[in-house]
């Protein structure tokens, strides 16, 4: 399994495991579902690494930055990087 895919997966677990989320982005850390927002937000509040997955399966990589000030960009995965 990918890690695109592997993000896919671990987004869809965490929607079942709380449902009426249907929308936004569940974030995704380790190849597991940690948290949901109801739309993709300022990066700076993840650490870089972080991953979002959207309802229809789109991954965003939280990017630059550090552990203690966050991330500073959201950037489209489109493949393996």
């Amino acid at each position: 399994m990918t890690d695109l895919q592997a993000a896919r997966a671990a987004a869809t677990d965490w929607r079942t495991r709380w449902p009426g989320h249907a929308g936004g982005v569940v974030l995704v850390w380790d190849g597991a579902g940690y948290g949901w927002k109801n739309c993709l937000r300022d990066a700076s509040h993840e650490r870089p690494g972080a991953l979002a997955v959207d309802a229809d399966g789109n991954v965003y990589r939280a990017e630059g930055g550090d552990d203690q000030g966050g991330a500073m960009a959201w950037v489209v995965v489109t493949s393996e990087d």
